[in-house]
C-alpha cells in the first residue's frame, strides 16, 4: 500500500514540477538555451511521471483511464508525425529536433501526447486539477514579470552574459510572451473568482502580471488571442450561469474585453512602455506560395517535421531580394497551422485541424450542458484558454511553451469531458496483469535507452559550446580536440562536421605560417589537416544533404584548396547544389563565380592555360549577371565583375563599375578599398590616396588600407609619411617580416616593396555558417 501511494505520489508531483519548470526553464550549456533544454526537462520528467504511474497500476492491480472520443485525434496527430518522419529530407532532425526545430519533431510531440494523458489519467479530481492549473499560471506568471523587466533594463541574472540583453526571456520572443498571456489570462481570471483567501490573492496577482506583458508588448495577434478567449469565456459562461445567478464575476471579462478591442482598433501605446523587439517572419501570402510548391513535390507527408528552414531556403519568393531580410533563413512561417500542412502535408494539416476541431466540438458540447460549481467554471476556463490557443495557431508561429500548456491544458479538459475514471483490474493471474508487466518492463527498457542516447547527445551540445569558447580565446587545438569528441558522442548533426572542417582549414593556415617547424614536418602536417577539413566538409554534406550551409562550406573550404587536384569539380558541384536548394539568393551565384575566379587566377602562370582562363573568368561574368539580376544592389557581385574587368585587362571599366558599386553600397569598405587598389595600378595616386585616407577615416585601424596608403606615399615619393604609415601596420602586425623588411628599405631610403612580394587578402562576403 505504501508503494502505491509513493509511485501516486511521484508520478504526479513529476507533472507539478514539469508544469512549473517549463515556462522557466533554460540552461546555458548548449547552443539553443531555451528550447533544447526544456526538451530534455521534458523527457526526463515525462519519462519519471510514466514510469512512477505504470509502477504504480502494476501494483494497486488495476488501471484508472478516462475514455473520450479526443483521445482518437490525439494518437492520429502522434501516428502522423511519425510518417511524416519516416519520408522526411532529413530523417534524424525529423526525430530529435535539433539542430533543426526542437518543437516541431517526433520526439517532442510524442512526449507531449504523452503528458496528454499522463495529466488526464493521473488527476483525479477538480481539486487536484486546479493545483495543476495554479502552478502552470504561478510559473507563466513569472516568466510574463521577467520578461518585462528584461524589456525595461533589469536584469535578474547579471551573472550570465546571455541573459544581460533586453530581447532574452524564459520563452522566446517578447511577442510569444505576450501571445502565452492572453492565452492564459482568461483561466487566471475564472480561477481567481473561484479561489478563496490567499489562492485568490495570488490569482490576482497572477492575472495582474499576465495583463500587463499583454498591454506593455502591445502585440496585435495577442490582442486578438485574449479578445478570442475572453468572448469564450463570457459566452458559454453566461450560458450554463443563466439560471444560478452567478454573475459576479462577469465585470471585469467585460471591462476587459472592451480594453482589448481598444487597442486592438486604435493601436495605442502606453507612455512609458518598453519598445519590444520587432519580430520579423514570413507573410502569410509568402508562406501560402511555399505551401504550393512543397505540396507538389510531397503532397502527402510534406518535407518533414521540423524542415520548414529548407523549405522556405527553396521556395521564398526572389522578391525578398529587394529588402534587409533577403539573406534570412527563417525556421517558421507566419501560422503554425501553415508551417504544420507545409511539414507535414495534407495528412499533417488534416490531423492538426482534426484534433483542433474535436476539441472546440466537445468543449462546446460539454459547456452547454451548463454545469455550474467550481469544477465547471474551471473547465470553462481550460476551454476558453485552449480556445484562444487555437486562434493563436492560426495567426501566429507556436514555439515549446505554447505547445506544451495546450497539451497540460487539453489533459486537464478530458477531466470535464469523461468525468470519474473508468476501472480496469488488472490483477493476476489475468492475461492483462502480465500485459501491464510487459509494458512496465518495455516502457522502462526504452526509456531508459532514451535517457541514455539522449544524455550522449546533451553531453556532444555541451562539448561543442566549449569548443567554440576554447577557438574564440584562440586555442585552435584544444577547440578542434573538444569538437572531436562532440563529434565522437554525437556522429549526426551537420554542424559539428562543418564546423570542424572550417578549423581543420584554420589549422592548415596556422601551420603554414608556423616558422619553428622543419618543411618536412609542415607539409606532412599541411596534408594531414587538408585531408581532415576536406573529409569533414563531405561529412556535414553526407549527414544532411539538404541543407544548403553544408554545400556552402564544402564549396568554401575546397575553393580554399585548389591546388588540390579534382578540387575545382567539387567546388563548382557544391556550389550549383546550393544554387538548386536556393535559386533566388544571389549568394551561391556569387560565389561560383568567385571560384571561377580563383580558377583563373591558379591558371594564370600555366602555359598553354590562357583559353581555359578565358572561359573560366566568362563563366564568372554569367554567374555575376544572373547574382545581379536576382539583386540589382549586390554589391560582391558588383564588386567581383569589376575583379574580373581588372583581369580580363579591362582596368577603366573595372574602375568604372567599382564606382558604380561604391554608389550601391556606399558603407562597404571592402568596395571603397579595391577601388583604392585599381586606381593604385592604374597609377591614378591621388585618388587612390583620397579613397585609403576615407577609410581610415572610418575605421583608422584598417591594416590593408594602411598598407596601400603607405605604397601610395612611396610611390610619390614621400618616404617620410610612407614610414611614418607602415610603422603603425608594423606595430598592428609585430610579426609581420614584409613589414620589417618595408620599414628597413625606406631608412636606407629605398623603395619600400624592394625584395618583397606585395599580397592583398581577398574581400569576401560570407554566410553564417562560414566562419570568419
Amino acid at each position: 500500500m505504501k508503494s502505491i501511494v509513493l509511485f501516486e505520489t511521484v508520478s504526479k508531483w513529476s507533472l507539478y514540477l514539469l508544469v512549473f519548470l517549463i515556462p522557466l526553464w533554460f540552461l546555458p550549456f548548449t547552443q539553443d538555451i531555451l528550447n533544447f533544454q526544456k526538451q530534455v526537462l521534458l523527457a526526463v520528467l515525462v519519462f519519471l511521471a510514466l514510469i512512477a504511474f505504470l509502477a504504480r497500476t502494476v501494483n494497486a492491480g488495476e488501471l484508472g483511464i478516462r475514455l473520450t472520443w479526443l483521445h482518437v485525434p490525439v494518437l492520429g496527430v502522434v501516428l502522423v508525425m511519425g510518417i511524416s518522419t519516416l519520408f522526411s529530407q532529413w530523417k534524424y532532425g525529423s526525430f530529435w529536433g535539433w539542430p533543426l526545430d526542437v518543437t516541431d519533431n517526433f520526439l517532442t510531440v510524442f512526449l507531449f501526447a504523452l503528458v496528454y494523458f499522463l495529466v488526464s489519467f493521473t488527476i483525479e479530481n477538480s481539486s487536484q486539477l486546479f493545483r495543476l492549473a495554479l502552478i502552470l499560471l504561478v510559473s507563466a506568471g513569472l516568466a510574463a514579470v521577467f520578461a518585462l523587466l528584461q524589456l525595461y533594463g533589469v536584469f535578474l541574472l547579471p551573472f550570465l552574459a546571455l541573459a544581460k540583453s533586453p530581447t532574452f526571456n524564459t520563452v522566446g520572443t517578447a511577442n510569444s510572451i505576450a501571445v502565452l498571456s492572453a492565452v492564459l489570462l482568461p483561466l487566471a481570471l475564472i480561477m481567481s473568482s473561484a479561489a478563496k483567501k490567499v489562492l485568490r490573492i495570488v490569482l490576482w496577482a497572477v492575472a495582474l502580471a499576465l495583463l500587463a506583458a499583454v498591454v506593455f508588448i502591445n502585440f496585435f495577434d495577442a490582442w486578438v488571442v485574449l479578445i478570442s478567449g475572453l468572448l469564450v469565456m463570457l459566452a458559454f459562461g453566461a450560458w450554463s450561469l443563466k439560471n444560478r445567478g452567478e454573475f459576479s464575476w462577469v465585470s471585469l471579462p467585460m471591462a476587459l474585453l472592451v480594453l482589448s478591442l481598444f487597442f486592438l482598433v486604435f493601436r495605442v501605446t502606453l507612455p512609458g512602455a518598453p519598445g519590444a523587439p520587432i519580430e520579423v517572419s514570413p507573410s502569410v501570402q509568402g508562406e501560402f506560395s511555399i505551401l504550393q510548391s512543397v505540396l507538389k513535390e510531397n503532397p502527402i507527408t510534406g518535407s518533414g517535421p521540423g524542415t520548414f528552414v529548407f523549405d522556405y531556403t527553396k521556395y521564398h519568393s526572389p522578391t525578398l531580394n529587394q529588402t534587409i531580410f533577403w539573406g534570412t533563413r527563417f525556421g517558421s512561417g507566419a501560422s503554425e497551422l501553415l508551417d504544420w500542412t507545409i511539414t507535414k502535408g495534407v495528412l499533417g494539416g488534416l490531423a492538426l485541424l482534426s484534433l483542433l476541431g474535436a476539441l472546440l466540438y466537445f468543449g462546446v458540447k460539454n459547456l452547454a450542458k451548463g454545469q455550474g460549481g467550481t469544477s465547471g467554471m474551471l473547465g470553462l476556463g481550460i476551454f476558453a484558454s485552449l480556445a484562444a490557443l487555437v486562434v493563436a495557431f492560426v495567426m501566429y508561429p507556436s514555439n515549446f511553451t505554447l505547445w506544451f500548456v495546450f497539451w497540460v491544458l487539453l489533459g486537464g479538459f478530458v477531466l470535464t469531458l469523461a468525468g470519474e475514471q473508468k476501472r480496469i483490474s488488472l490483477a493476476p493471474p489475468s492475461f492483462l496483469a502480465v500485459v501491464s508487466s510487459f509494458t512496465f518492463l518495455l516502457v522502462l527498457i526504452f526509456g531508459l535507452g532514451l535517457v541514455f542516447v539522449g544524455g550522449q547527445k546533451y553531453i556532444a551540445e555541451a562539448k561543442y559550446v566549449s569548443a567554440v569558447r576554447l577557438v574564440n580565446n584562440g586555442n585552435l587545438q584544444e577547440g578542434i580536440d573538444r569538437l572531436l569528441s562532440a563529434v565522437r558522442l554525437n556522429p549526426s548533426v551537420d554542424i559539428y562536421w562543418r564546423d570542424l572542417s572550417q578549423l581543420y582549414l584554420n589549422q592548415v593556415n596556422q601551420i603554414s605560417q608556423d616558422q619553428n617547424l622543419k618543411q618536412e614536418e609542415r607539409t606532412q602536417q599541411v596534408q594531414t589537416a587538408i585531408t581532415n577539413a576536406v573529409g569533414a566538409a563531405r561529412q556535414a554534406v553526407a549527414v544532411s544533404p539538404g541543407n544548403i550551409a553544408n554545400w556552402n562550406v564544402q564549396g568554401f573550404v575546397y575553393r580554399n584548396l585548389l591546388a588540390v587536384p579534382g578540387a575545382d569539380q567539387v567546388v563548382f558541384s557544391s556550389y550549383e547544389k546550393a544554387i538548386e536548394l536556393d535559386p533566388a539568393s544571389p549568394f551561391s551565384w556569387t560565389e561560383l563565380a568567385r571560384a571561377y575566379i580563383v580558377q583563373a587566377q591558379t591558371l594564370q602562370n600555366q602555359q598553354d592555360a590562357a583559353e581555359k582562363r578565358a572561359g573560366a573568368l566568362n563563366k564568372g561574368l554569367e554567374n555575376l549577371a544572373k547574382a545581379i539580376e536576382l539583386k540589382a544592389d549586390y554589391a560582391p557581385a558588383h564588386f567581383l565583375t569589376a575583379v574580373i574587368l581588372d583581369q580580363q585587362g579591362k582596368t577603366k571599366e573595372a574602375i568604372a563599375k567599382l564606382v558604380e558599386t561604391k554608389a550601391v553600397a556606399p558603407n562597404d569598405l571592402g568596395v571603397a578599398f579595391q577601388l583604392g587598389v585599381m586606381y593604385w595600378q592604374d597609377e591614378q595616386l591621388l585618388n587612390a590616396q583620397k579613397e585609403f585616407e576615407a577609410i581610415l577615416a572610418r575605421e583608422a585601424n584598417h591594416a590593408n588600407a594602411m598598407y596601400m596608403l603607405g605604397q601610395v606615399y612611396d610611390r610619390q615619393g614621400n618616404r617620410a609619411k610612407a614610414k611614418e604609415v607602415f610603422q603603425k601596420v608594423a606595430d598592428l602586425n609585430p610579426d609581420n617580416e614584409d613589414l620589417k623588411k618595408i620599414l628597413d628599405n625606406l631608412n636606407r631610403n629605398r623603395p619600400a616593396l624592394e625584395g618583397v612580394t606585395p599580397s592583398q587578402p581577398p574581400v569576401e562576403e560570407t554566410p553564417p555558417e562560414i566562419g570568419s
